[in-house]
C-alpha cells in the first residue's frame, strides 16, 4: 500500500510539472486562456455537429436504449478482466435471462450404444414369498473372500504392507508394470531350460486383473472386421468385455459327456480367414473342468493348422486336482518353493509348440483374493509373429496405467514366501468339498450333477421342463430363490440351458442347508410320469 501511495504522488507531482510546462510553452497566463478559449469554441462546433446528425445528445441516448432492449449486448465491467468467471455481483445479461425462461424441461440422460449392448447376469430376482422367512443363502458368486472361510496367506499380506510402508510404491508405475513385478511373473511360470514353456520379463504386461488382462488382449487382437470364437458355455463377461471392440462372437460346444472338452469340429465351422483369436478356459468357469494335455495338443494342432492367435484364459492356473484325461507327469514332479507347480494343470503354452499365445492371469483366484485386482498377460510367440501385437499391448497398457503398484510391489515376494503348502490345502478343500456336493446333489431324483476337476465350481443338469415342469432354468432358479431365499446362477447366464452353477468355496454346511432345501423344492415341483 505504500509503494502504491507513493507511485501516486510521483504521478501528480509529474502532472504539476506538465501543467506550468503547458502554460510556458504557451505564453504564461495569457496563453493558456487563449488556449482555454480555443478548446470551448472547438467542443461547441462538435455538439452542434453531433445534433444535427443524431437529433443532439438526447435523442442518441433514447436509441441507445432502444437498441440494448432490441439487440442482445453482453454487458461486462471494464475493470474485470473478460476472461475470468462472472462474479455474482455482476449484471445479468438480459439475453440469458430470456434464454433460461424459454427453456424446456430436462430431458431424461440416456447412455452410449456401447453401454446399452452390455449384456449383464442380472437373471434371477424376485423376494421369498414366505412371511416366515429363511436365512438368504448366496451360492452364485465365484468369491472365494465372501464367507471368510478361505482368507489369502499371510505371506502375502506380509509381502503388501511391507511394499505399502516402504513408501517405494507411492507413484505411478510404467504403464506395462514394474520391471520387478514383470520379471517376477516371468520367473514364476518359466520352466528353464529343461521345461516346456519360457518366460522372459519382457513377454509380461502387467494388467487390472484377470479381467484387465483379456480386455486388453480382446482389445489388441479384435475390431469390427473381425469375429472371434469363445466356448459355449462360458464367463460371460467375454461377451461384455468384447463390446467395446465390435466384433462378431461366434460360440463352439464344450461337451459335458466328454469332460466339458472343445467340440471341434464345431470350432471348424466357425472358423474363417477374418477370426481375430480363438478363446480357451482352462480350468473351467463354470465347468469346473480341467483338460488333459494330449486334448490341449489337439486344440494347438487346430490352431496351427488355421493359423489362429489363441487367447488362453488362465485365471485358475494350478487350481486342479483331477483331469479328463491320463495324468500328466507334472502330477508326480517335486514341487518347488517359490515356482508354479503345475500339478495336473497343464499350460496351454507349454503344448502349444509353434502357436501363438496370449496367457491371462491373475493372483485372484490361486491367492484367493480377487479384490487385489492385479493380473497379467504372457505373450508366448516362437516364430516372433507378434511384434505388432506386443506393441499394441503397450499402447493399451498406457491408457490403463496398470494395477496396483502397491500389490505389483510385492510380487516377487508374494511368489517366493507363499507356501507351496497352501496351495496343496487350498486344492484339497476344494477337492473335498466338490466331491461331498456332488454326493448329496446325486441324492435328489431329477438332478444330475457332474463331478469338478477343478476351478471352485460345480454343474448341476437335468433341469428340463419334463423333469420339474418349469420352461428354463432360470425360472427354476428365480422360483427356488422365492421360495427358499437360495440363489443359485442357471446355466443360462452361461449360455447353457438346464443346468446350475454351484460355487465350492462356499463352506460345506451352508451348502449342506442349500442342498437340503433344493431337495424340498424339487419335491413339490418334481413331475410325476403317469
Amino acid at each position: 500500500m505504500a509503494k502504491r501511495m507513493a507511485n501516486m504522488a510521483l504521478h501528480s507531482e509529474g502532472f504539476g510539472e506538465r501543467q506550468k510546462n503547458n502554460k510556458k510553452k504557451h505564453g504564461g497566463e495569457d496563453g493558456a486562456k487563449s488556449s482555454d478559449k480555443k478548446q470551448k469554441e472547438g467542443k461547441e462546433r462538435r455538439l452542434s455537429r453531433k445534433e444535427e446528425m443524431g437529433g443532439g445528445l438526447g435523442g442518441k441516448r433514447k436509441k441507445l436504449k432502444s437498441a440494448v432492449r432490441s439487440v442482445p449486448i453482453v454487458a461486462s465491467t471494464p475493470s474485470r478482466n473478460p476472461m475470468s468467471p462472472i462474479a455474482i455481483s455482476d449484471t445479468v445479461p438480459a439475453a440469458a435471462a430470456v434464454s433460461s425462461k424459454a427453456s424446456k424441461p430436462w430431458a431424461k440422460v440416456g447412455v452410449s450404444e456401447l453401454i446399452s449392448n452390455i449384456r449383464n447376469r442380472g437373471l434371477v430376482g424376485g423376494a421369498p414369498s414366505s412371511g416366515d422367512q429363511k436365512p438368504f443363502l448366496n451360492l452364485g458368486l465365484g468369491d472365494p473372500s465372501v464367507f471368510g472361510n478361505m482368507p489369502p496367506p499371510v505371506e502375502a499380506l506380509d509381502a503388501i504392507n511391507k511394499a505399502l510402508r516402504s513408501g517405494k510404491a507411492d507413484g505411478y508405475p510404467a504403464s506395462v508394470g514394474y520391471k520387478d513385478a514383470r520379471d517376477a511373473v516371468a520367473e514364476y511360470f518359466d520352466e528353464g531350460v529343461d521345461g516346456q514353456w519360457r518366460v522372459k520379463g519382457d513377454d509380461v504386461v502387467m494388467c487390472h486383473g484377470a479381467s484387465g488382462a483379456l480386455e486388453m488382449a480382446f482389445s489388441t487382437l479384435a475390431d469390427s472386421t473381425k469375429n472371434v470364437l469363445l466356448p459355449k458355455p462360458l464367463f460371460t463377461a467375454y461377451e461384455t468385455i468384447l463390446t467395446q471392440t465390435g466384433a462378431e462372437i461366434r460360440y463352439y460346444d464344450l461337451l459335458p459327456e466328454q469332460d466339458w472338452e472343445v467340440d471341434l469340429a464345431s470350432v471348424e465351422k466357425q472358423v474363417d480367414e477374418n477370426t481375430a483369436f480363438l478363446l480357451i478356459n482352462n480350468p473351467s468357469n463354470p465347468c469346473g473342468s480341467n483338460w488333459s494335455e494330449a486334448h490341449l495338443r489337439e486344440i494347438a494342432a487346430f490352431a496351427t493348422r488355421h493359423q489362429l492367435v489363441v487367447i488362453s484364459d488362465e485365471v485358475y492356473a494350478g487350481m486342479a486336482w483331477d483331469v479328463s484325461g491320463p495324468r500328466p507327469a507334472s502330477a508326480d514332479a517335486p514341487r518347488v518353493q517359490g515356482k508354479f507347480n503345475r500339478g495336473v494343470f497343464t499350460p496351454f503354452a507349454a503344448v502349444a509348440t509353434s502357436c501363438p499365445v496370449l496367457v491371462c492371469g491373475a493372483v485372484s483366484k490361486r491367492w484367493l483374493a480377487p479384490g487385489w485386482r492385479t493380473g497379467w498377460v504372457i505373450v508366448h510367440d516362437p516364430l516372433e509373429v507378434l511384434g505388432e501385437v506386443r506393441q499394441g499391448l503397450d499402447r493399451f497398457a498406457f491408457r490403463i496405467q496398470g494395477p496396483s503398484s502397491t500389490i505389483q510391489m510385492a510380487l516377487p515376494e508374494m511368489f517366493a514366501n507363499t507356501p507351496d503348502a497352501f496351495f496343496t490345502e487350498t486344492l484339497d478343500t476344494l477337492a473335498s468339498t466338490g466331491k461331498q456336493l456332488h454326493a448329496r446333489l446325486s441324492q435328489i431324483p431329477g438332478l444330475k450333477p457332474l463331478l469338478p476337476q477343478g476351478a471352485m465350481y460345480l454343474m448341476c443338469g437335468g433341469l428340463t421342463p419334463e423333469s420339474f415342469g418349469f420352461p428354463t432354468d432360470t425360472a427354476f432358479a428365480a422360483a427356488l430363490k422365492q421360495e427358499e431365499n437360495v440363489l443359485i446362477l442357471p446355466g443360462e447366464c452361461f449360455r447353457l440351458e438346464g443346468f446350475l452353477r454351484f460355487v465350492t468355496t462356499v463352506p460345506l454346511p451352508v451348502l449342506m442347508q442349500a442342498c437340503d432345501r433344493l431337495e424340498e423344492f424339487c419335491a413339490r415341483h418334481r413331475v410325476v410320469k403317469a
